[in-house]
């Protein structure tokens, strides 16, 4: 195998990866509490190295790294900023918390907190339809017709609009995944917490009639996407001239 096509080649791969990624990041901009993603690389031992092999190396090449690879794709949970919108039903979590959501036979963790409720009074997300629960595990029904509050520690209470009776409705359950990085994404702003998780702090609060919006800088994805073009622009650069020394080089050889 050549080692420089080869090397170039594996360049140009790892870039057209993290442009995928880029890409996806900048088309979740405006995607209510979307976390953006990061293509993490890292260098790969020689296979003669991993194999205690290294005598195997010609001595020209002994000491250099295998190629590039992908070490992992991670998420980046940093508070994204927060929009008022005044809406009852709005609500925005400040701190590293999540709620819980079902559609009945899967349960995932979410931020996004455009909330609804359906036609049992059931609160649901409003883009879903997926049940929002409580505590205990359970759909959080909310008589319709009534003012509603949230407090910051997810508390649901519920005054009637003539006599401004109030009572409490239930309980948003609020939850910290064990770590942040086993989270999979499942679209949708969804996850799947592969590691479990646990009741979150009390530095997790909510914001009633807020939006988290999507952690996507814009202008620093934007220069993101630059950086990666040029040096797949570069990578396939380099295939090509190597490419061309090498039929120069068998040219100058048949030629003998």
């Amino acid at each position: 195998m050549l080692y420089g096509l080869y090397q170039s080649a594996v360049g140009a791969d790892l870039q057209s990866l993290r442009m995928d990624t880029v890409t996806n990041n900048i088309a979740n901009a405006g995607t209510s509490s979307f976390k953006r993603d990061l293509a993490i690389f890292a260098v790969r031992a020689q296979q003669a190295d991993l194999d205690g092999n290294l005598h195997e190396v010609p001595p020209g090449l002994q000491g250099h790294p295998g190629s590039a690879m992908v070490a992992e794709t991670v998420t980046d949970f940093s508070q994204g900023p927060l929009t008022a919108t005044g809406a009852d039903f709005d609500v925005a979590l400040m701190g590293p918390g999540f709620l819980r959501v079902s559609n009945g036979n899967e349960e995932f963790l979410t931020r996004r907190g455009t909330l609804t409720l359906n036609a049992d009074a059931e609160l649901v997300q409003a883009d879903t339809g997926y049940r929002v629960l409580d505590p205990r595990g359970s759909a959080i029904l909310v008589p319709p017709g009534m003012d509603i509050q949230i407090d910051e520690a997810g508390g649901i209470t519920a005054t009637h609009p003539t006599t401004r009776e109030t009572l409490p409705v239930g309980e948003l359950d609020l939850v910290q995944p064990g770590n942040p990085r086993s989270l999979k994404k499942r679209g949708d702003s969804l996850y799947e917490a592969t590691a479990g998780y646990t009741k979150a702090g009390p530095e997790v609060r909510v914001r009633q009639g807020f939006l988290e919006q999507s952690g996507v800088r814009p202008m620093k994805e934007m220069l993101a996407m630059i950086e990666t073009s040029k040096a797949f622009e570069a990578n396939m650069n380099l295939i090509q001239y190597q490419e061309q020394t090498l039929g120069q080089l068998l040219q100058a050889v048949g030629g003998k």
